[in-house]
């Protein structure tokens, strides 16, 4: 299972790299931020999804 997990995002590499960094600033961003919270998991995982949509709809080279 992991083995098709990594060929998948070798395929895609751009999809993966923003998704990676995007959690991780929603990270630092939960742990220092004094707003609601729900708000800022809701906006992630939103832009998520979108960026993994029109990511592997760009053809690669």
């Amino acid at each position: 299972m992991i083995d098709r997990f990594l060929n998948f995002y070798s395929k895609y590499p751009w999809t993966a790299l923003i998704i990676v960094m995007q959690w991780v600033a929603t990270a630092f961003t939960l742990t220092y931020s004094v707003t609601d919270e729900s708000k800022i998991l809701l906006m992630t995982f939103s832009s998520t999804v979108l960026f993994a949509f029109f990511g592997f709809k760009i053809p690669k080279d």
